[in-house]
């Protein structure tokens, strides 16, 4: 019998693996430091464990409800209430998921069709645009610009067509660091309304911000929640980011539908773990402040480490992100620089392009992590030095 080659879909041939995970197989295999992928190295607090472990225990350990367990979404729903002043029902209005990406995939099938144009505002997270891409939805990119972490608004209203249905936010944003002011969110949640888009708005570095910005969730401005999906997440704030657990609250219409494709594709989430959330939602507010002051003397000192190196590149407002600017240093483009510090400083980064509609936008940049022990980054520019000069 003549063999036959096996034919896959359109969309799954033309899958290569994400830049952020490649770069960190890539400096696993030669034991380097990795700043490229977003994991914080600190260990999840002692109380969240033993209430993972004491949930397994007292054996539940089976499905829970579709929507998520019902005191985790009590709990949620006084934080939301509480942090992002949004009034929302635990009953109807929130979804627990299976990570914060499951959550996105959910608000995606649920609000976006194929041929639907999304707009991704550029350096944009790229899990986003390519589960858009996987579901057939158009990703149309605007820019912000990484010296003022400002919109280009005229592009933004000029890229709206007939086929637009949603925005996406990211806000702090992964890779920039961008926080969206009030004002930002107020134009884009106005031009949502006047076109009938949705907002699907990714908040999973809500509690990582910097002095001088503050984190608005645009569901609590005006009457923005009608159309806006809020997404965040326990993985960053809880150093959990194995356990897959994140969450979404929007108007119950679209949350009863978004939990029937959330069960379909993932079931539920975790039972124990989502057990364990329940303790973290109850950590002290000390908890967040000394987070945040934690992650600010590491993004001073990379900021000024790496500019020291000949790096330029504007402070992140927020998440444990930067992008730097790698023109002075004489390499021909991003991937050429991620090449050279994994195989020279076996530092990992992740090449800016990867972060762009059109990769060459963004060949001059590296997006670089600085989630790590403060020992690690220190061994990070050290090495980065010795190399560079």
């Amino acid at each position: 019998m003549e063999s036959q080659t096996l034919k896959f879909s359109t969309r799954s041939h033309s899958l290569k693996q994400p830049a952020i995970r490649s770069a960190s197989v890539r400096c696993n295999a030669i034991g380097g430091i990795n700043l490229g992928q977003g994991v914080c190295d600190i260990p999840a607090q002692n109380t969240i464990k033993q209430a993972a472990t004491d949930a397994i225990f007292a054996n539940k350990n089976l499905y829970a409800a579709h929507e998520g367990l019902l005191p985790l979404r009590q709990a949620l729903s006084k934080k939301i209430r509480e942090f992002n002043l949004v009034e929302c029902d635990p009953e109807s209005e929130i979804l627990v998921s299976h990570g914060s990406t499951g959550a996105f995939v959910s608000a995606a099938k649920t609000l976006f069709n194929p041929g639907d144009e999304v707009i991704l505002f550029e350096p944009f997270y790229g899990y986003h645009k390519h589960i858009l891409d996987l579901l057939n939805i158009n990703v149309v990119p605007v820019k912000t610009d990484l010296e003022k972490f400002t919109i280009d608004f005229a592009q933004l209203k000029n890229s709206l067509t007939e086929k637009t249905r949603g925005i996406v936010i990211c806000s702090p944003c992964n890779p920039s660091g961008k926080v969206f002011t009030r004002d930002e969110l107020t134009q884009i949640g106005e031009l949502a309304n006047k076109h009938n888009l949705f907002i699907i708005t990714d908040e999973i570095y809500e509690y990582i911000t910097y002095p001088g910005y503050e984190h608005i969730s645009i569901a609590s401005i005006n009457d923005y929640w009608k159309r806006t999906v809020s997404i965040s997440g326990f993985s960053k704030t809880y150093n959990v980011t194995g356990w897959r657990l994140g969450y979404a609250y929007a108007p119950k219409e679209i949350i009863k539908k978004m939990a029937l494709v959330h069960d379909l594709i993932y079931v539920c989430p975790p039972t124990p773990l989502q057990h364990a959330m329940v303790a973290a939602l109850n950590l002290d507010a000390s908890f967040y402040d000394d987070m945040r002051v934690s992650f600010l003397k590491k993004r001073d000192f990379m900021v000024s480490s790496l500019r020291e190196l000949g790096f330029t590149l504007s402070e992140p407002q927020g998440s444990y992100y930067l992008m730097a600017d790698i023109r002075q240093l004489g390499f021909e483009n991003d991937e050429a620089a991620a090449l050279a510090l994994l195989e020279n400083a076996k530092v990992a980064t992740v090449p800016g392009g990867s972060f762009y509609y059109n990769h060459k936008d963004g060949e001059h940049l590296l997006r670089v992590c600085f989630a790590l022990d403060e020992r690690k980054l220190q061994a990070a520019v050290d090495s980065l030095r010795k190399f560079l000069g």
